[in-house]
């Protein structure tokens, strides 16, 4: 029997995939350390093509996924830290511009960039969508000064442009309820690329310019990374499940066949006559039976030839591509693909490279999402404990509004 945990000592992330449910445990040393404790991996039953086919099945197998994780320490967080694949999300940018004052000019304040930000917020989303993220890019100050951070700047009007990544709030809360029926809370949301990067990517990568690349099964997500801050998004509709596919029906073999030949004998390289040559023994249900490797290459290199012109499309079409001096970096389980990172380097002409390396976990870059969902989940309650602790008194607030309305009428 799992021991509930109450406190804030262990943060659970939750990477529910269209293939694969993925689970990461971490625990918090202190401020600046987390330990990893375990990882886990089962295979997606009750959801299917991003929409939940079966909730209760979806709920046992989250349930399943979590304790799972949890074996390793003996104990079961109370709340997950939930991320969902690109398939749920579309992206927009939206703007809102909000008056200062009516005359002469005032300092921006942090209650003028929260307004805007809002008003945009509201402007960006239908009634029956919900903001998952909102990633400010730059700010205008009477449309003269470009900003990405005007408080404190003098002006009469403020405009505010803002990335969303935005879920059809039906589906959302369908996802929560997954959760919640598992016995578990649900803390936040996030997408899973995003959760990724913050493992993935260090702040000098963020700094200069990068792009991350992750491959799921079904949908492909490359976000850009320029001054700290996410500036773009697209999301390919090719995964590493069109491989396998691509396997089964040329070879007529089972999907679960198929993908245990990819993972064991595909190759995104391009191989010699000579290394293509021989047959593979799959294993059937009278005996082994020989494969040509020659018809898996080619099963293989079919659609690493379509990834790859939808990633020179969306990398060069993107106004950060220049400014990418970091290049890449590659993250999911078809990342492993040997021969993939050279493709890819040889197509887009940047440096591209593996994701993040834990020590002691094998293949890191797989659970990628699910270990940067458990450090947002750290991060998140971590801020919320310390803003309970700073809550300003009636006092300040009251300091700070006079100080305010003195820059603005005087």
């Amino acid at each position: 029997m799992l021991k509930t945990i109450k406190g804030s000592k262990y943060y659970c992330g939750l990477d529910l995939g269209s293939h694969s449910i993925k689970v990461a445990l971490v625990r918090g040393q202190d401020d600046e350390n987390l330990e990893l404790l375990g990882v886990y991996e089962v295979p997606s039953i009750g959801l299917k093509e991003a929409s939940i086919s079966d909730l209760t099945e979806l709920s046992q197998t989250v349930a399943r996924a979590i304790e799972g994780v949890c074996q390793r320490v003996v104990a079961k967080p109370t709340a997950v830290h939930l991320g969902i694949s690109a398939d749920l999300l579309s992206f927009r940018q939206s703007s809102a511009i909000v008056p200062l004052v009516d005359a002469g000019t005032k300092v921006v304040a942090p209650s003028d960039i929260a307004k805007v930000n809002h008003q945009a917020r509201l402007l960006g989303v239908g009634i029956d969508e919900e903001i998952v993220h909102s990633f400010e890019q730059f700010y205008k100050v009477d449309d003269v000064n470009v900003s990405l951070n005007p408080m404190g700047l003098y002006g009469r009007k403020l405009e505010s442009h803002l990335l969303l990544l935005i879920a059809n709030a039906g589906r959302l809360r369908n996802m929560n309820k997954a959760v919640h029926q598992a016995g578990f809370d649900v803390q936040k949301v996030s997408l899973s690329s995003y959760a990724a990067s913050q493992v993935a990517l260090d702040e000098s990568f963020r700094n200069e310019g990068c792009a991350l690349i992750d491959i799921g099964a079904h949908m492909t997500s490359v976000l850009f990374f320029k001054n700290g801050i996410l500036g773009d998004v697209q999301f390919i509709q090719w995964g590493g499940g069109f491989i396998t596919r691509s396997i089964a029906d040329r070879l007529s073999l089972t999907t679960d066949l198929a993908e245990e030949i990819k993972k064991t004998h595909a190759f995104a390289g391009k191989l010699n006559p000579q290394e293509a040559s021989g047959d593979i023994l799959v294993k059937r249900d009278k005996g082994y039976v020989p494969i040509r490797r020659q018809s898996v290459c080619e099963a293989v290199e079919w659609e690493i030839e379509n990834l790859l012109t939808h990633l020179e499309t969306v990398l060069k079409g993107s106004a950060l591509f220049h400014q990418l001096n970091k290049g890449a970096v590659i993250v999911g389980g078809t990342a492993l693909l040997p021969g993939l990172i050279e493709r890819i380097e040889q197509r887009t002409n940047l440096t591209v490279s593996m994701g993040i390396a834990t020590k002691g976990l094998q293949n890191p870059s797989i659970f990628a999402g699910a270990i940067g969902l458990a450090q947002l989940n750290y991060s998140q309650r971590k801020n919320k404990a310390l803003n309970l602790k700073t809550t300003q008194g009636w006092v300040k607030k009251f300091y700070v509004k006079f100080e305010e309305l003195c820059q603005e009428y005087f």
